[in-house]
């Protein structure tokens, strides 16, 4: 028996949290559509995943300690057969049951840290349900099992594998480690010296109304061309590709935020080799850095990602008192509970590179769904390697964050990486427009934004029952996007917009972004004088000239 470390006990107590942001648990869901597969087979290759794992095992008892339980304790796994009915019922149960799993709290007092699902659908090919609480399984942990699950349903003969050592083993010999007492003593009050720094969280649009949980998630894939390029970009500004994705993640929450200063959790997976494989452990291994991201005006996104890396290298020297127990001074100094509403998790340093090897790949097909929760978490920006490119991935509480907002935010930060991606140059633009925006009805609406609104509104009917509608899909002729972008370049020239820009995901919102970017905030003024201009009620024509 051993007790509930930092990371592990915050999960604990947040998980019975009520309120805002809580009455959930810490937990990864994912889906993979699988071809056929034999739930016999399949069920035997999870009994020899929990005997060799043991914190797939793992309870917790009332006063917060850990142990290890016996496996028809904790052994979940359970087979639905879908085949025979229609597949428009079928689709509406598998989303209802992507709900239930989604929202789930496994019983930990129980021995449950996982839950594993099997549906046969029409046709034969199946879809694989896997669930698991961070408490027990971190997400690389989680990568490990799924490799583990692949290898035992792949080659049933082979017997299970057990690591030499365990999770409470690794925990006896960091437990024992004096160096890392030293260094836990010096970072506290290296911690201590700054709490009076440290920003308040995000200052969010959140939903005012206590509602049913309701959990989502944004996702997009970039190419392996992609991946090379901002590799490229990483190395020639001498920084890791997490921190330049970390870097544009922070210019765009700026902006969409209010561009003061603030905080972002980060989390971290290294696991120090205490025990000799210590590799092959599953257990939560994690630790938070809490990393400041002050605004400033001028600067370039090349600046700000370089000053973020230095700082998260700063962070990284001082980590060996957990980031849970600097939360927690914050909230005792500040006399009020302090939060991590958004957080950006990077995947760029698992062991093996991939989130899946190709094996998991071919017994158990593609990962078609992910979503994590967590407590006092409304938005867990990810970015992975997966099938040599890579995953941008936002796990969302729709019940706390308005869906205009975030979509707007997750467009802006995906069309950011992709220019960056295609003209490193793009590292040149403001890191922050500094404009002087207003959130309204959860909304981000700026000038230029409502200008942009409006020309495609006079432009195309559908851009009125499709405000923030993708430009591409609002069937404009040609004819309409050459006057759209040649309008743009006459009055704000700094813009120098192609059609190139407007690429399938562009909506008003991000080409509104990218032009006071580019302009330097210059748009925001073009845009007052033509709004001015066109007044309420007297729409002028899309060749009509702003005032001056």
């Amino acid at each position: 028996m051993k007790n509930l470390t930092p990371m592990q006990a915050a999960y604990w107590t947040g998980r019975q949290a009520k309120g805002f942001l809580g009455n959930v648990s810490a937990h990864l869901y994912v889906e993979f559509d699988c071809g056929p597969i034999d739930p016999q087979r399949l069920g035997e290759a999870i009994r020899k995943l929990y005997e060799t794992h043991d914190m797939l095992r793992m309870r917790v008892t009332p006063d917060g300690q850990q142990l290890i339980g016996k496996i028809e304790e904790s052994l979940s796994y359970e087979f639905e057969d879908l085949s025979s009915i229609e597949r428009a019922e079928c689709e509406r149960h598998l989303d209802f049951k992507r709900q239930q799993w989604t929202c789930r709290q496994l019983d930990l007092a129980a021995g449950q840290t996982s839950a594993f699902g099997l549906s046969l659908l029409p046709g034969g090919n199946c879809r694989l349900h896997v669930d698991t609480d961070m408490t027990a399984i971190d997400p690389p942990s989680f990568c490990l099992l799924m490799e583990d699950l692949a290898r035992f349903y792949e080659e049933p003969e082979i017997d299970a594998d057990r690591p030499e050592t365990g999770f409470f083993d690794w925990l006896d010999r960091k437990s024992s480690d004096t160096d890392l007492a030293r260094r836990q003593a010096r970072d506290r009050r290296w911690w201590h010296a700054r709490l009076a720094d440290v920003p308040p969280a995000p200052k969010l649009p959140a939903v005012a109304t206590f509602q049913e949980v309701r959990s989502g998630r944004l996702a997009a894939m970039l190419s392996s061309a992609q991946r090379g390029a901002l590799e490229c970009a990483a190395r020639e500004l001498r920084v890791t590709p997490s921190s330049l994705m970390l870097g544009l993640f922070a210019a765009v929450i700026g902006d969409a935020t209010g561009e003061e200063p603030f905080r972002l959790n980060v989390p971290m997976f290294w696991r120090p080799p205490y025990t000799p494989d210590t590799d092959r452990v599953v257990g939560d291994f994690s630790n938070i850095l809490i990393l400041t991201v002050d605004p400033l005006s001028g600067e370039t996104l090349r600046s700000l990602c370089k000053r973020l890396a230095e700082r998260m290298l700063e962070l990284l020297s001082h980590s060996a008192y957990p980031g849970v127990n600097v939360m927690r001074d914050l909230s005792r100094t500040r006399r009020s509970l302090q939060t991590a509403p958004i957080v950006f998790t990077s995947g760029f340093d698992l062991p093996k590179g991939d989130l899946f090897s190709k094996r998991v790949t071919r017994v158990f097909g593609p990962m078609s769904w992910a979503v994590s929760q967590g407590p006092q978490v409304a938005l867990d920006a990810q970015v992975a390697h997966m099938d040599g490119g890579i995953l941008i991935n936002w796990d969302i509480r729709y019940d706390a964050l308005p869906e205009t907002w975030i979509n707007a935010t997750f467009n802006r930060y995906l069309e950011l990486v992709r220019d960056v991606a295609a003209n490193p140059a793009a590292l040149e633009r403001p890191a922050f427009s500094h404009g002087k925006s207003a959130c309204i009805s959860g909304h981000l609406v700026d000038l230029t934004e409502r200008m942009l609104a409006d020309l495609l509104t006079r432009l195309t009917p559908l851009a009125r029952t499709h405000p923030n509608g993708e430009i591409r899909e609002l069937g404009l002729s040609e004819s309409d996007l050459s006057s759209f972008v040649a309008f743009i370049n006459r009055y704000i020239p700094a813009a120098a917009l192609t059609r190139d820009d407007i690429g399938q995901a562009s909506t008003s919102t991000t080409l509104a972004y990218l032009l006071k970017a580019r302009s330097k905030g210059n748009s925001e003024k073009v845009a007052k004088a033509y709004l001015e201009a066109i007044g309420a009620r007297n729409r002028a024509s899309l060749n009509a000239q702003p005032a001056e």
